[in-house]
């Protein structure tokens, strides 16, 4: 088990099974944010062959790795004298299975650094070594799919399978659209069970127009939200189902989900992310130049310190204004500061 008991800030994390806690003074309260974060999302690629229309961060064969010796120079710099280090690492690409180091990664991210590293992969690439080092090294992996990726319920179920088979907890992230939430509608529903019975759970990801995602993906149907929404409550399907925090906005409004047992969004007061370019952001969807600082230029003590005190300040002041009014605004922070079109509340008012 890792404690840290800081100043009106308390965090417990079970490296065995994943679960943290968070509390500040006292049970009763949230803490602001954290003196250093508990997870770093960390892109050791853009390297794809796999050229998702929908890929937020326009991945191809093109992309470039990011070096072990980079890897570890920000696993150093992720590690507090006084707070000690980040918790985990979600690791990302590009497709990390294709980094030519990715075995000796997440090995390293285990036993030298004592991080527990997950990562997210299309399922195509699995072999008997980055399989068994999974096996040994990591703490889950999320496959992504959905209907409309080039990954047939067939496979999805085969991958499931295998990685049941070999003790790897396994999720789903799947992206909703205006595309895809009719058919994550009929997930809720239980049109998919027999082929993701053997997956862990599977993660609603909110569509970003950015990459090659265009904005005609964005969610703009109220109808299939509002019916997405009510399932959410009352799901058919025997899968357990989570989200992610752009997501948490509506599901505080519009359902009958415990706001106390759900996080808003943590970027750059939880978690930061770091780009195969070693550079440092609040999250991997910022696309304000003026939030962005390399990790050779600056620290990271002085980035999460200092530096992203502006970024905080102007979450914590401008992106609630429009939620004054809400009766679940004080858990919330807000509609996301880098895509107006993310803010879902306003299409079932």
């Amino acid at each position: 088990m890792i404690r840290k008991h800081f100043e009106g800030y308390n965090f417990v994390g079970i490296p065995e099974t994943g679960i943290t806690f968070r509390w500040g003074a006292d049970f009763s309260e949230d803490p602001q944010m954290a003196p250093w974060p508990e997870l770093a999302d960390i892109s050791i690629s853009n390297y794809c062959t796999n050229r998702c229309s929908y890929c937020y961060r326009k991945s191809s064969e093109e992309g470039k790795f990011m070096s072990l010796e980079d890897y570890c120079f920000a696993l150093q710099e992720l590690k507090s004298e006084k707070y000690g280090s980040i918790f985990q690492v979600a690791l990302g690409g590009g497709e990390p299975l294709l980094h030519p180091d990715f075995t000796e990664i997440i090995r390293i991210t285990r036993e030298k650094f004592g991080i527990i590293p997950n990562y997210t992969t299309s399922g195509k690439f699995f072999n008997p070594e980055n399989m068994e080092a999974t096996r040994n090294y990591c703490g889950a992996v999320a496959i992504s799919w959905d209907p409309y990726r080039d990954l047939t319920t067939e496979e999805l179920s085969e991958i499931g399978s295998c990685l049941k088979d070999n003790g790897i907890l396994a999720n789903i992230h799947y992206v909703i659209s205006e595309t895809t939430i009719n058919d994550a509608v009929d997930l809720l529903n239980g049109k998919y069970d027999e082929y993701i019975k053997d997956f862990n759970s599977v993660i609603f990801l909110t569509y970003k127009p950015t990459g090659r995602a265009e904005n005609d993906g964005n969610i703009k149907s109220a109808g299939p939200l509002k019916s997405f929404l009510d399932l959410v409550d009352n799901p058919v399907t025997g899968v357990k189902i989570g989200f992610d925090a752009c997501f948490v906005p509506v599901l505080m409004k519009a359902t009958g989900v415990n706001v106390d047992l759900i996080d808003s969004c943590e970027c750059g007061f939880f978690s930061v992310y770091i780009d195969e370019n070693l550079d440092v952001t609040p999250c991997s969807f910022c696309n304000d130049s003026s939030y962005h600082y390399n990790l050779k230029q600056f620290g990271f003590e002085e980035i999460w310190e200092s530096k992203f005190s502006d970024y905080r300040d102007y979450i914590d002041s401008s992106c609630k204004s429009s939620c004054d009014e809400c009766e679940k605004a004080s858990g919330c922070r807000g509609k996301c500061p880098f895509f107006d079109d993310l803010f879902l509340c306003g299409l079932i008012d």
